[in-house]
């Protein structure tokens, strides 16, 4: 169904180019209720009007819309939600302002484009345009429509763009349908949830996805949750625009269509704004949860931990696996491993509880197991995690993690093991984390997770970056850019593994909630143009009942090394 819907969805007509070129421009139009709108679709219209790939030629005004409410929390003036109602005005004073639903004027903004202003036939949940309408809407040749007002829409107008018309779904389209964004998978402690951008059909239940990604859901208060996946969602709208400008139509819906292949189910009830007995059963489980969720923590604080084993290959069975616990007032994570004249030098990130930040320390290890006590070899003011060493022409390198200093920074041995010294700044001005090199084919590729726009969640988004020297160049964003978008795999878990001729890339599953797990996946394309990757192993804390979460693996010669951590009863 998927395959039959977009091909007839892409059909040009006889006098239309057979492939888009890159130097035309996307010509998009817009779908408002009104012209207050919220911060996250200002961004959205903004970036697309600021861009080389598209330019907003049509306004449609919804005349038989009232003012626009907010997208995560639209007013419901029923008397069987007044509990639900209650409840998110008090979330709102207690979570104070959400940037993604400050409300803005987009007048200057849209000062420019023609306007259409059209009063639509209503029914109980649909609005229709008519013939009249739709055919002046088509005379302005739109390439896209981007709905951000109106109702379902039904008939004609879903052909007025060429490419159709793309609206949003707050949710994960597999699990949930319906209403209100973000509440269900909250209130349930999923850890995780879905947003899609789709092209409408006539068929409302049944859209063509063209962009899919799965975010970080770990706050407690819905409107926290709703404002980072809101403020990410503000990019999809033009992450897609730019891909179908730059791949050309043919390339970019053979793509969508593969990736719409599979026949989905939709097995859960529509659901709708929770009556004032449900809520309540809702609010009293959610209560529970909370309090199971944060009770431990005024006895109890987590603790991370080394474990290692050794073995003639990369060790599988982790029930095996000695434990390396530091002192009680700080915590051992991230390690990396270089090995060298038979001794295998561990990094790792030193935490102190006392001070609140991290540094990089190391502990030499021999081939029977036996290590040293701890040192530092790397402070600096602001926090240091995740250093990831690897050898350059026979020069010991680290990029740790340095968000902080909102760069990605290169470090360089002085006096091994222990000198090290600041030697390049490989990316700067970037929110990053977790930044993993890797020499393939004559190229240098940077893997790190990016925090975009400022505000959202480092866990949600794989970026990739390649250049071809690893100081001295400039290191190119990859045009697939997020490469990976899924909070349960995006996220750099170690140095990348290689066996056999396959590139494997350790990342960790941050649902449910962060550090839960680790995945290994299969780089099966890595080129300036493509990437894709397979998940082939899936490692849960399910060994020991006292662990709660692991999320860094490495191997280097013998030795297979992975961090963990449990609970760890606090002295007052």
């Amino acid at each position: 169904m998927a395959d039959t819907r977009s091909s007839q969805l892409v059909t040009k007509s006889d006098d239309s180019p057979s492939v888009l070129k890159n130097t035309e421009k996307l010509r998009v139009g817009v779908m408002l209720d009104s012209y207050r709108i919220e911060a996250w679709e200002y961004r959205m219209l903004e970036a697309v009007i600021r861009s080389d790939y598209a330019s907003l030629e049509l306004v449609v005004l919804n005349q038989g819309g009232d003012e626009k409410k907010s997208s995560a929390y639209p007013m419901l003036s029923a008397p069987d939600t007044f509990f639900y109602r209650a409840y998110t005005k008090l979330e709102d004073r207690v979570s104070g302002p959400k940037p993604a639903f400050l409300p803005m004027d987009a007048r200057d903004l849209l000062r420019n484009i023609p306007v259409l202003e059209i009063k639509p036939e209503m029914d109980k949940h649909s609005d229709r345009f008519g013939e009249q309408d739709s055919e002046k809407i088509k005379k302005f040749r739109l390439d896209v429509m981007v709905k951000r007002g109106f109702r379902m829409l039904t008939g004609d107008i879903l052909k007025a763009a060429k490419y159709g018309v793309w609206a949003y779904h707050h949710d994960d389209i597999t699990s949930l349908r319906g209403g209100p964004p973000g509440f269900r998978e909250t209130f349930e402690r999923t850890g995780e949830r879905g947003v899609v951008l789709q092209i409408l059909t006539d068929n409302p239940d049944n859209g063509i996805v063209l962009y899919r990604s799965f975010l970080s859901c770990y706050s407690f208060l819905v409107s926290r949750n709703n404002n980072d996946c809101f403020l990410k969602s503000s990019l999809y709208v033009p992450r897609t625009l730019q891909r179908l400008h730059d791949e050309g139509e043919e390339a970019f819906f053979t793509r969508i269509d593969r990736e719409n292949k599979n026949i989905t189910f939709y097995n859960h009830r529509l659901y709708e704004y929770p009556g004032n007995f449900e809520f309540i059963r809702m609010l009293t489980r959610f209560s529970y949860r909370m309090g199971a969720f944060f009770l431990p923590f005024f006895f109890f604080r987590n603790q991370w931990m080394l474990m290692y084993d050794l073995g003639d290959q990369i060790s599988t069975s982790f029930c095996h696996f000695r434990k390396i616990i530091p002192p009680r007032d700080r915590f051992w994570a991230d390690p990396h491993v270089f090995f060298r004249d038979d001794t295998y030098y561990i990094f790792f990130e030193e935490y102190l509880y006392k001070t609140k930040k991290g540094h990089i320390s190391l502990i030499e290890m021999d081939q029977s197991g036996d290590y040293s006590e701890s040192v530092k070899v790397l402070e600096e003011p602001f926090h240091l995690s995740y250093p990831h060493v690897f050898n350059d022409k026979g020069i010991l390198c680290m990029i740790p993690e340095t968000r902080k200093a909102r760069s990605i920074n290169l470090y360089q041995c002085t006096d091994f093991p222990t000198g090290w010294k600041h030697r390049a700044t490989l990316i700067d001005s970037i929110d990053a984390v977790d930044s993993t090199v890797l020499f393939h084919n004559n190229t240098w590729w940077l893997f790190a997770n990016v925090a975009e726009p400022d505000g959202t969640s480092v866990d949600n988004e794989l970026h990739l970056f390649s250049s071809d020297s690893l100081l001295g160049g400039s290191w190119e964003p990859h045009p697939m850019n997020p490469i990976i978008s899924d909070v349960k795999g995006a996220r750099p878990a170690g140095k990348i593994l290689e066996r056999n001729g396959i590139l494997y890339r350790p990342s960790q599953c941050c649902k449910p909630w962060y550090g839960y797990g680790i995945k290994l996946n299969e780089i099966v394309t890595l080129t300036k143009n493509d990437y894709a990757e397979r998940e082939i192993a899936f490692i849960e804390p399910q060994w020991d009942k006292n662990l709660t979460g692991v999320h860094t693996l490495c191997h280097e010669n013998r030795l297979t090394m992975i961090d963990g951590y449990a609970l760890k009863r606090v002295k007052y």
